[in-house]
């Protein structure tokens, strides 16, 4: 991390699960984690989130509470869906060097350095980024209701909506009809009642059979991991990539589509060079810079 004028600088990475904090002190880092900070779903309970982690994290730092307020700080907080909300979130907080941004930013610069590329985050969720000199540009992560293509919740849903297919005789049935009829109960009836009370969560642990049934040769397996693949292939395509740029894999189900995506792509994957709050911190340095230069 590059020096700035500021000689504290702290991240945070709020997702809907839970939310980390880190402050950079030197050589020494500090972190903690506590619950869910979505400004979109819960603003009210994410703004009490920070307001604790900040709080709790100069504590531990063995700095005086009161200094919170002069230190750089870059917040990558799921549910900011525009820069309105990002203001508001920014302005809640009692802090004079901050800014608030989408989540996915932070971990965008925290897989890629300063390396011109891509970063692919499929869990139960998915988005898509690429950094370049221009700067970054995100796509995709629009919730499992309307996108979250080839994420774990996408895939789980596929799956049940082709078995429905099978069982309607609108194609064959493969072993892994069968191995999720074994899990949640078989037919068609069984599965209208999963999907009845199911969530993202749900859905996404459904995932590892698509996973496993693919790789052993499913053929349904195989078509979801393709189609999938196809659909982060679009994507990466669509962000600008190019041939030799990295991309590095964010979440469980990323890595697990290399044998599915072209040739070149599935070659070009290299390892993330740091975290979300890797991430977060290089941007709260950057924030430091603007700030000292009186331009934030």
């Amino acid at each position: 991390m590059h020096e700035s004028g500021f000689p504290y600088l702290v991240a945070v990475d709020g997702g809907g699960t839970s939310c980390r904090f880190a402050l950079q002190a030197g050589a020494i880092r500090h972190e903690l984690r506590l619950g869910s900070a979505n400004v979109f779903s819960n603003r009210t309970g994410a703004l009490a989130t920070l307001s604790e982690g900040l709080a709790r994290l100069v504590v531990q730092a063995g700095l005086p509470t009161d200094s919170l307020v002069d230190i750089p700080v870059f917040a990558g907080l799921a549910g900011v869906i525009d820069n309105t909300a990002a203001q508001e979130v920014a302005a809640a907080l009692p802090l004079r060097h901050v800014e608030v941004a989408d989540d996915r930013l932070p971990a965008v610069v925290g897989a890629l350095g300063e390396r011109t590329g891509c970063l692919i985050g499929v869990g139960t969720g998915s988005f898509l980024g690429r950094q370049d000199a221009d700067g970054i540009r995100l796509i995709g992560g629009y919730g499992w209701s309307l996108g979250d293509e080839a994420s774990g919740c996408w895939l789980g849903m596929a799956l049940l909506r082709r078995c429905l297919w099978a069982q309607d005789g609108l194609e064959a049935a493969t072993p892994l009809v069968a191995t999720l009829g074994a899990r949640i109960g078989a037919g068609s009836n069984a599965i209208v009642r999963f999907s009845a009370e199911a969530g993202p969560a749900d859905y996404a642990a459904l995932a590892p059979m698509v996973v496993e049934a693919a790789e052993a040769g499913d053929p349904l397996g195989q078509a979801l991991m393709r189609a999938g693949a196809d659909y982060l292939s679009r994507g990466l395509h669509a962000l600008g990539w190019q041939p030799g740029e990295a991309i590095c894999a964010l979440g469980g189900l990323a890595g697990r589509y290399t044998p599915f995506l072209p040739a070149d792509m599935s070659a070009a994957f290299t390892p993330a060079r740091g975290t979300a709050l890797d991430g977060g911190l290089e941007l709260a340095r950057r924030l430091a810079e603007r700030s000292a230069r009186g331009a934030a």
